[in-house]
């Protein structure tokens, strides 16, 4: 978990562009499809690999590209 004290300028530009995003995404998916359960699950759904990849922007901003 990151702390919220120790966010650097790059990582909240990171996150604000990411939220910024995903809420574009959600409002295309609920444009796109009647509302109800299965609207709610796909949004869940999508939400899953939107966050892992903002989680790994925000590491290569703070330590750098993984040496995998």
């Amino acid at each position: 978990m990151v702390d919220i004290n120790k966010i650097t300028p790059e990582q909240e530009y990171v996150i604000a562009r990411h939220s910024r995003m995903v809420g574009k995404i959600l409002d295309l998916l609920e444009a796109s499809m009647p509302e109800g359960v299965q609207c709610e699950k796909i949004k869940k759904l999508a939400q899953v690999p939107l966050y892992d990849f903002r989680h790994e922007m925000v590491q290569l901003v703070t330590i750098g590209v993984p040496q995998e």
